[in-house]
């Protein structure tokens, strides 16, 4: 049974013929995908050939002709329509993506840090239709995007934030916003840090306009 977690990224996954599960670790996720017909085939890709090989077990028998399993650091030569790239820091993931032969169409991220970092990134060359923050025992970011012919844009908010976060906050988004208030409040309280109030800035920022916006109880 996949976690709460699992289960968000394996939803956000679209239709593709070809699926790479980048880091698939017990090949869940690519799994999943096989189960529910969102993929024909799944690349799963770790550089442990230990997670492969539960990866490989865990995978039903009848899946097995639609799969293949790859002892890489990453994506590589791999060619995939779609790609997740689950439970990395943000530099890593990037670190995948930078060394691919070819980009895939789509890309589903779940990146544990660095999320600044990976939605600049994305401007050149994707469109993000998904980046949202929700809850499962502590607070992820799921980012969904997919090819794009022209330079996107952003605003320093959507950067630090997430764009649908923005646009239609969730409880998740805003719980996590307001506890951030309270962490970054606390800790001015006890020292002068530029880069603390600065954040304590941005986050101010955001719960203003997220204030402003309806919430989305259909995001968490």
């Amino acid at each position: 049974m996949l976690t709460k977690r699992l289960a968000r990224i394996a939803e956000c996954i679209p239709q593709c013929d070809v699926l790479a599960d980048v880091g698939c670790d017990h090949g869940y996720i690519g799994i999943a995908a096989l189960q529910r017909n969102t993929a024909q085939q799944v690349v799963f890709i770790d550089v442990s050939r230990r997670c492969l090989a539960k990866a490989r077990q865990n995978c039903p028998p009848p899946l097995l002709g639609r799969s293949r399993f790859v002892c890489q650091d990453g994506l590589a030569d791999v060619v995939a329509d779609c790609a997740v790239i689950a439970g990395m820091g943000g530099l890593e993931i990037l670190s995948v993506l930078n060394n691919a032969r070819v980009l895939p169409q789509y890309l589903v991220l779940q990146p544990m840090r660095n999320q600044y970092d990976v939605r600049r990134y994305l401007l050149d060359g994707y469109r993000v239709t998904l980046d949202v923050k929700f809850f499962d025992g502590k607070y992820y970011d799921l980012i969904l995007a997919q090819r794009s012919q022209t330079k996107c844009s952003a605003t320093q908010l959507e950067l630090l934030f997430g764009s649908t976060n923005l646009a239609r906050p969730g409880r998740d988004f805003v719980e996590w916003l307001r506890l951030e208030q309270n962490k970054l409040q606390q800790i001015l309280t006890n020292c002068n840090d530029a880069e603390v109030a600065d954040k304590l800035h941005y986050v101010n920022a955001a719960l203003q306009f997220v204030n402003a916006q309806p919430c989305d109880n259909t995001i968490n």
